[in-house]
């Protein structure tokens, strides 16, 4: 056997050896017993698209070391360089996946635009708040994973010097033919599936990583066969900053003759169940005195939508626009221009998310404090210390606004020990070995932790409520208290946030202190989209609220129908009887339909909910686009 044909017949055996890794890495996100039920259609694509898109998984990393073997073969050693191409790429292709994996059993996801973001932006790997354990973890699978596939590398060698792949080249013609056989054939049934509108078929392909289906509506309907149109997709597109017309005319204002001050309060993963006697009493005492809305909901299932939408009342769906133009939130022009003192407090960072780029980006940088040092309840302490320490030594003839990010409720939830209020707790969470079935068995310890959590939030509260009571400042100031968003401890099937729009993840406490009005519960639905609408006109502003938000005033008679809700790749909607994602932009995920209580729909059932809803939806794509620049006729 020539040097070459061993050469090439070691690295055959290598990429099948690292191609069946990765359909054991990647089984756990498809669910074949699920299609079976759904009939021989469903079993046949799933089959196919799981085979098929293994392998274009391992092109590049195929590709690649080709290349390398061609380029390092001219060298003396060069065949060593090759195999460290060979182990490296097999080894990053691999772990990539089994992270993939690790993602979507936890969170319902792979990883995508907000995984990346969290990677590169500063503050980002740091709000994860991993532990070293977790870190230390980390990096030893890592290092698994390399002796792995240079093991592998070592058998496909000593299998290739028995010769067992005889005929050179001759192995690799069944096997191209076997990936393009599979890869026409799971496309072909996607594209019949979705001009006939089979939602059965296509859902299983949400368990194929980056899957992209292909449609082809035009063609089976030129062939006779009838096309489903009420099954087409909705979508909503970004057409990037050059679109964006907001607010629709300058805010005009006229300065109240006593302005109010602005406390604004918003916890990390603050979900609304948190709010009671028990675990949060002095929020709820104080919310007794306020106006209390007890069916709120975030404007997004993660910070940045979360908190974008409250200071913005548009959708999240605009928040590339912001970060392109560097475009800040109105109110804040608002009270700049109204001569207002300000001091913005974090115990985050004010750069994860862009929030210094977008809704705060006219904020100057000596009025963002920013603390990094300790435990996110350390941090809290601090920083409340320091905005009352702002407000004590503000000038008192002029109107003051003071924004504050509280970490404490942010997972791996930490707190001090007097905050324990709920046992057993975790003492500790490793997300590097944290599985779903793990998860599952300890998710009440884990919640625990978030309690005491949260009732260590509740303490930093009240020091602030305090604090404006002894100095008679809830007279005229308005307190702003809720949660960027929820946290989801496997009642829907996954935890944290950022998955899904499944009440946990997305309802928040929204408390409201205005001065002089009569404390009153309010059971309509309410959203983040609706708390500028009603600040606004308390500044001066004249401007129709729809000028700059899609959102109604929380104390308006008015009640909405529905509610929005953005996430990385999709929008919500929710009304009182359903909730519908769509995706956003290039299709990263086909429609999902639940019940208001998260029961997923499927089939018929679900496709009779979306045609129901499909005037709604079309109502809630304008509004979606109401701040875009509308074409030229």
């Amino acid at each position: 056997m020539s040097a070459g044909s061993s050469k090439q017949q070691t690295y055959g055996w290598y990429f099948l050896f690292v191609y069946l890794i990765l359909l054991w890495i990647t089984r756990d996100t498809v669910s074949f017993s699920a299609a079976s039920t759904q009939g021989t259609a469903a079993t046949f694509f799933l089959a196919n698209a799981f085979l098929s898109y293994n392998t274009q998984y391992l092109l590049p990393a195929i590709l690649l070391t080709w290349l390398a073997n061609k380029l390092f073969s001219r060298f003396s050693g060069g065949g060593r360089w090759t195999a460290g191409v060979a182990i490296f790429l097999g080894a990053i292709t691999t772990l990539f996946f089994y992270a993939n994996a690790k993602l979507h059993a936890l969170y319902g996801m792979f990883v995508n635009g907000f995984v990346v973001n969290l990677i590169v932006t500063p503050g980002g790997i740091e709000s994860l708040g991993g532990s070293n354990a977790t870190t230390l973890t980390f990096a030893l699978i890592a290092l698994g994973f390399v002796a792995v596939h240079a093991l592998l590398l070592f058998v496909a060698k000593k299998l290739s010097d028995r010769g067992n792949l005889s005929g050179k080249g001759k192995w690799l013609v069944p096997v191209v033919a076997l990936f393009l056989v599979s890869s026409c054939a799971d496309r072909a049934t996607y594209a019949y599936s979705s001009a006939l509108g089979d939602s059965r078929i296509l859902a299983y392909s949400e368990g194929i990583p980056y899957y992209v289906g292909v449609t082809a509506r035009s063609l089976f309907k030129t062939l006779g066969f009838k096309v489903n149109a009420k099954q087409a997709n909705l979508s909503v597109k970004d057409e990037g900053a050059s679109s964006l017309n907001y607010p629709l005319h300058p805010l005009d204002f006229k300065q109240p003759a006593k302005p109010l001050n602005i406390v604004w309060l918003v916890s990390e993963s603050l979900r609304a169940d948190m709010l009671d006697q028990e675990i949060m009493p002095a929020t709820w005492d104080f919310a007794q005195h306020g106006q209390r809305f007890t069916h709120h909901f975030s404007g997004g299932n993660g910070t940045r939508n979360g908190i974008f939408t409250m200071f913005t009342g548009i959708p999240g769906n605009y928040w590339e626009s912001f970060f392109e133009l560097n475009r800040g939130a109105p109110i804040i022009d608002v009270l700049q221009k109204q001569n207002y003192q300000m001091s913005l407090y974090t115990s985050a960072k004010f750069s994860y998310p862009e929030f210094d780029k977008t809704i705060f980006s006219k904020v100057p940088a000596s009025e963002l404090h920013t603390l990094e040092s300790g435990a996110g309840w350390q941090r809290d302490r601090e920083n409340v210390g320091n905005l009352l320490k702002f407000i004590d030594q503000r000038d008192p003839k002029r109107p003051f606004f003071t924004f504050m990010f509280f970490e404490s409720p942010h997972a791996r939830y930490y707190f001090p020990p007097e905050s324990v209020i709920r046992t057993p707790y975790r003492d500790d969470i490793n997300y590097a070995t944290l599985s779903k079935e793990q998860l599952r068995n300890d998710i009440v310890p884990i919640k625990n932790r978030y309690i005491n959590a949260v009732h260590h939030l509740d303490s930093q509260f009240a020091r602030v409520f305090d604090y404006l009571k002894q100095n008679n400042l809830l007279d005229n100031t308005i307190v702003i208290v809720t949660g960027d968003h929820g946290e989801e401890f496997m009642e829907a099937g996954y935890w944290g946030h950022n998955s899904t729009i499944s009440d946990p993840q997305v309802r928040t406490p929204m408390v409201l202190w205005v001065p002089g009005m009569v404390p009153g519960v309010h059971d309509k639905m309410t959203s983040h989209l609706d708390i500028i609408p009603t600040i606004m006109p308390m500044l001066g502003v004249t401007n129709p609220v729809e000028d700059y938000s899609v959102g109604i005033s929380l104390l308006s008679p008015q009640k909405r129908d529905h509610v929005i809700i953005t996430a990385w790749t999709d929008v919500g909607y929710i009304d009182d009887t359903a909730k519908i994602t769509l995706p956003i932009g290039v299709q990263t995920s086909g429609r999902h339909v639940t019940d208001v209580h998260d029961k997923p729909l499927e089939g018929a059932e679900a496709d009779k909910v979306f045609e129901q809803k499909q005037g709604k939806l079309l109502a809630m794509m304008k509004e979606l686009g109401r701040y875009k620049k509308k074409a030229n006729p």
